[in-house]
């Protein structure tokens, strides 16, 4: 579809009624308000809500959230190498029904692949958001962290999810050719910061992955895998009266399931929750074996755990070096939201013994 705006401000309640009919929802729209979220700054993607006028009487939402690419050469580098908004496309095309999750009600979804441009319109969840800088209780941890185990026992090895076409490996082109952005934000961010980790850590991740990505990515993709939600953390997790909707699902992929536990219990990391990690861990454990997963030990499950660390230590760096070029400052939550993914992953490193965990 060619006619697809390229901004949320670009909407005309013409266009919006004519995708909600598509979708079976015959309501006109006559007016469309669009309000940034306050305090959020996407690197990829523009988020707001779009509140609606409709022509008479409807059951639709007067409210949706809506998501679209951002119009500017950072993003569309970013977004090119991601392909986030064909895989979040595909997931409410094909699967959002049938996941073990609960999950936003999508009414408009709208990607071209030629031009790159995209529209969601979803659900607006009440209820509170979630916070990475301010991680729920215990028990919530226990909870989310049993979802996603089930969630990767469903689709361990799963044809449903891998013959999509949206469902990509680390295989992918367009993954690779993100490289050389790692390989120029890398160096810059520990000349900003050179104690973000421990010096042979980060002279690992250096040695194996920021200058060898091309042998780690034939590692990672010999793993057994399943369908990751690949950014499992608490601002994507909004917490609902009947419990928590999960969101953004830009970047699912067909990957080794460590990876999205490493990263739900690093960037989320509270003293309780480091405290009482081992119960998490075989709370994991346990919903992927009954959901069909393996049933594996807790040092094979740490073993896959670490092997995503390069990725996303070195990755949340790069991707704090793109919010300080951006202008970000530390007084900023966009800033302060990427440092303590790189400090949570850090902490990982050395927590789960990296080192011993991972070969050259």
């Amino acid at each position: 579809m060619t006619d697809i705006p390229a901004s949320l401000s670009a909407l005309t309640p013409e266009w919006v009624s004519e995708r909600l009919a598509a979708g079976g929802h015959d309501s006109e729209v006559t007016g469309i308000e669009v309000r940034p979220l306050e305090g959020f700054s996407g690197i990829m993607g523009e988020v707001a809500n779009v509140d609606l006028t409709y022509a008479g009487d409807t059951d639709l939402p007067k409210t949706l959230f809506g998501k679209c690419p951002r119009d500017d050469d950072r993003a569309r580098q970013y977004n090119k190498v991601m392909n986030a908004y064909k895989r979040e496309h595909g997931f409410y095309r094909d699967l959002c029904d049938r996941v073990p999750m609960t999950i936003a009600g999508c009414f408009v979804n709208e990607y071209d692949d030629e031009s790159g441009r995209a529209v969601l319109l979803i659900e607006r969840i009440e209820g509170t958001a979630g916070d990475i800088l301010d991680g729920p209780d215990i028990e919530m941890f226990n909870t989310l962290i049993a979802q996603l185990g089930t969630l990767h026992g469903q689709y361990w090895g799963s044809a449903a999810f891998s013959s999509r076409d949206w469902a990509i490996d680390w295989s992918a082109p367009s993954l690779r050719s993100g490289i050389p952005i790692l390989r120029g934000d890398w160096p810059l961010m520990r000349q900003i910061w050179p104690d973000m980790g421990p010096a042979e850590i980060l002279d690992f991740f250096e040695r194996t992955w920021v200058y060898d990505t091309e042998a780690w990515l034939e590692r990672v993709g010999e793993r057994s895998w399943t369908m990751v939600h690949g950014d499992y953390e608490f601002d994507n997790i909004f917490f609902a009266a009947n419990g928590p909707v999960i969101l953004d699902w830009q970047t699912m992929m067909k990957s080794f399931p460590g990876g999205d536990m490493a990263w739900f219990l690093g960037v989320g990391a509270t003293e309780e929750s480091v405290a009482e990690e081992d119960a998490l861990l075989d709370t994991y454990r346990a919903a992927l074996a009954a959901a069909g997963g393996p049933d594996w030990s807790r040092d094979e499950l740490l073993d896959d755990a670490a092997a995503s660390l390069q990725f996303h230590c070195t990755g949340a760096a790069a991707a704090l070096r793109g919010v300080i070029a951006g202008g970000g400052k530390p007084e900023h939550r966009s800033y302060q939201r990427f440092e303590k993914m790189v400090n949570g992953m850090m902490a990982c490193a050395v927590r789960w013994n990296v080192l011993d965990r991972v070969t050259d």
